[in-house]
């Protein structure tokens, strides 16, 4: 069950286990189990993956946040892929290709 507090929600939107705070969803825009989306606008066609964090951003048309994908926690990582505004919100631009997180190094076996 997601759970949304704080937003405004449009129609077509799908809150699928994850959690949103403070934000907008623009038509068609879904929300993934365990992903957090927090002081943030998402437009149109826009999937937030599991486990993917997104905080004070605004993310444009068509982009697909993998699995994972943490936006507005790490500025400085997010200036190399993404705009960041002076005061901090990080921008994604229409139809940019969000790049899934490498997976940490594993210690099993060793």
């Amino acid at each position: 069950v997601g759970t949304v507090l704080d937003s405004l929600i449009s129609n077509g939107c799908i809150i699928s286990g994850g959690q949103v705070r403070r934000g907008i969803l623009a038509p068609d825009v879904r929300v993934n189990s365990f992903a957090q989306v927090e002081d943030a606008i998402l437009m149109e066609h826009v999937e937030v993956g599991r486990y993917a964090k997104i905080r004070r951003a605004i993310i444009d048309k068509d982009v697909i946040i993998p699995r994972y994908a943490e936006i507005g926690y790490n500025l400085e990582e997010d200036r190399r892929r993404f705009v960041v505004t002076e005061s901090g919100i990080v921008v994604v631009e229409k139809g940019t290709v969000v790049e899934e997180p490498r997976p940490a190094v594993s210690l099993v076996g060793t």
